[in-house]
């Protein structure tokens, strides 16, 4: 089984960058130091180890391309990394990453460029679940108690037993990426992750425990609790 992995990247952190400059790449929070190295290159270092995992996919702006290039011929990798634009939306990049690895592949593992505190099992364990599913996904129980509400006001409590929270990584048989892909694009659909597109398009989908430290980083109060983490994970 032939397995590659995206790494959408290529969001402007807008949210993040809000009181610097998101122009900058060093005020982009993919490309920010978290110990010695770029955030990019932690949230990597499990895809260069894994002994499953072929190729990369890494997309990231347009403006930052060449400057990623040349950061990741610097490292003298031994594992393909191809470095390639994104798109205005997460959607839009991990396509373009899709469509990169898509002929070389039998199984994609979509992983958020600022999720740098996963494990490689879950690599594994995914890709494994896509033998009997048409793709597996991390994800964390819900603690909290959860309320729909609109217009400020409740109007229901959700089943808290059946809600997970979604993480990444998310994995796939290739051609029911595509499949799913390649109906939304034709029906219009915007989704918030790859899984929910393939169960619009009528796959069936599994679940690997994750945990509460995997967290993707979006704001400022995000990149503290990262760097938190980042201090125990080498002082313990």
């Amino acid at each position: 089984m032939r397995v590659s992995a995206v790494i959408p990247g290529a969001g402007r952190s807008l949210r993040f960058s809000r009181e610097s400059d998101p122009s900058s790449s060093q005020d982009r929070k993919q490309f920010k130091f978290l110990g010695n190295q770029p955030l990019i290159f932690f949230t990597l270092q499990p895809f260069f180890e894994s002994n499953i995992v072929s190729s990369i996919a890494l997309v990231v702006p347009h403006d930052v391309v060449r400057w990623m290039r040349e950061k990741v011929k610097d490292r003298l990798l031994e594992k393909e990394v191809t470095v390639i634009p994104g798109g205005s939306r997460r959607q839009d990049s991990v396509w373009n990453g899709l469509k990169e690895v898509s002929g070389s592949c039998d199984v994609v593992v979509v992983h958020d460029a600022v999720r740098p505190f996963f494990k490689k099992e879950w690599i594994e364990e995914t890709v494994e679940l896509c033998s009997n599913f048409d793709g597996a996904i991390v994800a964390v129980r819900a603690n909290d108690t959860l309320k729909r509400v609109k217009n400020e006001i409740i109007s229901a409590t959700l089943p808290r037993g059946e809600i997970w929270h979604a993480q990444t990584p998310q994995t796939f048989n290739t051609d029911v990426l595509l499949s799913a892909f390649e109906n939304a694009r034709t029906a219009g659909v915007t989704c918030t992750d790859e899984a929910q597109l393939v169960e619009l398009n009528g796959g069936r989908v599994a679940i690997v425990e994750g945990s509460f430290q995997n967290i993707k980083i979006t704001t400022r109060e995000d990149w503290v609790v990262a760097e938190s983490i980042w201090e125990k994970l080498n002082h313990d």
